[in-house]
């Protein structure tokens, strides 16, 4: 049975855990023992096949595919055999206390938000002018773009080729309701700054409370400031593209678009629209300074690697 071998690999993970002598601490201070390199490397491998043995669980009925795939089915509004077995694994799984949803071991968000970064870099460059409300295709069927010898190019990628007459490729968009609450307990509206709701009871995915973002005044982590805001996130087939939806045959008919790009002169697709790939802030700021780095090492706009060389959304960079 596919849970026999999950158990067995929880059980194991979790005695090579118990079996080391080091400590090392989570974010609130609570203690795992995974130090020595040997045991190190039996934890890495046993886990690696509890994740492995994880996915392969979206091809089963059993119990536990259906607690793990619950959340996916409700982002993603399809059943977990419609879908890639990767999208499973951007669900973490550890044996530990680290109570983190990212392994990273650096994590942090700008100090004064992204807003500021974005200010920044394109509010105060003179060599930068932005154009709002424009259509692109519009202008550029008319011949009215900037005159320009590269063009990074960042949308859907099959819109760019939508005169081909292919078909389209598949996204999945979000819908927010927000609602202010004047007085909740304590001053939060829930523990967390993002409450996941994967029950088939629920319409909406999850619940995100703006108040407890990072770098706020003292007086709003000590629940003294009255009100609070929150979104409910619903997924959507309709509106503003913002997931890919891997499967089999969306892969293949993106590798027919990723073809065409590739030979598509002074054009550099970018992103997570235009790559078709699931990036994360980092792994998307990631793409964008490589590309950068490689525009200076051999004077050609163009990533340094595949989409698919950046690992899961939520995985390795």
């Amino acid at each position: 049975m596919v849970e026999d071998v999950v158990v067995a690999a929880v059980a194991a993970a979790a005695a090579a855990v118990v079996a080391t002598n080091g400590e090392d601490q989570n974010s609130k201070g609570h203690k795992s023992r995974t130090d020595t390199p040997l045991k190190q490397h039996l934890f890495q491998q046993t886990l690696t096949l509890f994740i492995t043995t994880k996915a392969a669980l979206a091809a089963t009925k059993s119990p536990l595919h259906y607690h793990h795939v619950r959340k996916i089915q409700c982002s993603q509004d399809k059943y977990p055999a419609e879908l890639d077995a990767s999208v499973l694994l951007r669900l973490p799984c550890r044996t530990s206390t680290d109570d983190r949803y990212f392994p990273d071991p650096w994590q942090a968000l700008p100090r004064r938000g992204y807003t500021r970064i974005f200010e920044n870099m394109l509010l105060r460059d003179p060599n930068i002018s932005i154009r709002l409300n424009c259509d692109f295709f519009q202008l550029k069927e008319a011949g009215r773009l900037p005159k320009h010898k590269l063009l990074v190019y960042t949308g859907q990628i099959d819109s760019y080729y939508a005169a081909l007459g292919m078909p389209k490729l598949e996204y999945r968009s979000l819908r927010f309701e927000e609602e202010f609450v004047p007085e909740p307990d304590g001053g939060f509206f829930q523990e967390a700054m993002v409450v996941n709701h994967p029950s088939p009871d629920v319409p909406f995915t999850r619940i995100v409370e703006y108040k407890h973002v990072p770098n706020q005044p003292q007086e709003v982590k000590d629940g003294k400031v009255k009100g609070t805001l929150i979104a409910r996130e619903y997924s959507s087939a309709e509106g503003e593209p913002y997931y890919p939806v891997p499967n089999p045959a969306n892969r293949a008919l993106y590798e027919k678009y990723a073809d065409l790009a590739a030979r598509e002169e002074g054009v550099a697709f970018v992103g997570r629209l235009a790559s078709y790939k699931y990036f994360n802030m980092d792994q998307a700021i990631l793409n964008a300074l490589e590309m950068f780095d490689n525009l200076k090492e051999t004077g050609k706009l163009e990533p340094k690697r595949k989409p698919e060389d950046f690992g899961p959304g939520d995985g390795p960079k």
